[in-house]
């Protein structure tokens, strides 16, 4: 397998022409170092480390259970959109060698060890797509079973989850701001308010757990980060119905639309949970 790696890294270079530096001596060396690199590159073959898809990924993307769960799917979804798009280039590229060995020719023979180097060199980014398709969905059972989701969770109970969500991460989101800036942006401020919390208010609970940080801070007491997820949820609590109101000034009887929710094979069950 390595001579045909050799082969093929030189072979891509045929018709190009005398280079000024790099001799066919120094491609030689430089083909039998990359047996290396190659071997190396299994470690790789994906986009990030499995720190990056399970900490990065889901914690920047939600606070929710069921946002976490989507966002596996949706990178699982993704890879194996991937997958089946190497799958297909494969089974083109095994008629394309067939006819080339029918053909027999020198030019046909190149071209036959182009692809298969090619195809070999993709392997690993194949592999890295099953990995990632592996770490993400054992993250997602992880997530299933520590907030006690059943497997079969339906649209519905993800609708319902969302208040908590964007109470959590609009908090989040402004207490960044009174950090970095001491004011809460015109964006976070209009997310607040969607979501039925008065800003002022808002911004005085903010500004009363800044204060109390400072002071832990300051008696060499240093709060970790579940003690902002604690006060981030304390907010949840407090406004978590808050939403409601919103909805009532706007003029809407419900906002959770079940009869275009997908519930679950042979659902029948057609009862309208509030919202």
């Amino acid at each position: 397998m390595e001579t045909h790696k050799l082969m093929a890294i030189e072979s891509s270079l045929a018709g190009i022409g005398d280079l000024p530096t790099m001799t066919p001596e120094k491609i030689q060396a430089l083909s039998h170092e990359l047996v290396e690199v190659d071997r190396a590159n299994k470690s790789l073959g994906r986009s990030k480390t499995q720190h990056q898809q399970q900490l990065q990924t889901l914690t920047m993307i939600s606070s929710s259970p069921y946002r976490r769960i989507r966002q596996c799917l949706a990178q699982i979804e993704s890879r194996r959109q991937a997958l089946e798009s190497a799958a297909k280039g494969y089974k083109k590229n095994l008629i394309r060698i067939k006819k080339w060995e029918e053909k027999g020719d020198q030019e046909s023979l190149d071209k036959i060890s182009q692809v298969l180097y090619e195809q070999e060199r993709n392997k690993q980014y194949v592999e890295g797509a099953l990995k990632e398709m592996a770490v993400y969905i054992e993250a997602m059972k992880d997530i299933k079973q520590s907030h006690n989701i059943p497997d079969d969770w339906t649209e519905e109970d993800a609708e319902l989850d969302e208040p908590r969500h964007h109470l959590w991460q609009s908090f989040m989101q402004s207490y960044r701001d009174m950090m970095m800036h001491g004011r809460i942006s015109q964006g976070n401020a209009e997310y607040l308010t969607s979501y039925g919390a008065h800003l002022q208010v808002a911004k005085r609970l903010i500004e009363n757990y800044i204060v109390k940080c400072e002071a832990m801070i300051d008696e060499g007491q240093l709060p970790t980060v579940s003690h902002l997820f604690e006060f981030l949820d304390n907010m949840v609590a407090m406004f978590l119905d808050s939403h409601k109101l919103v909805a009532e000034h706007i003029g809407l009887s419900s906002i959770i639309r079940k009869d275009f929710l997908y519930l679950g094979e042979g659902d029948g069950d057609n009862t309208v949970q509030s919202d």
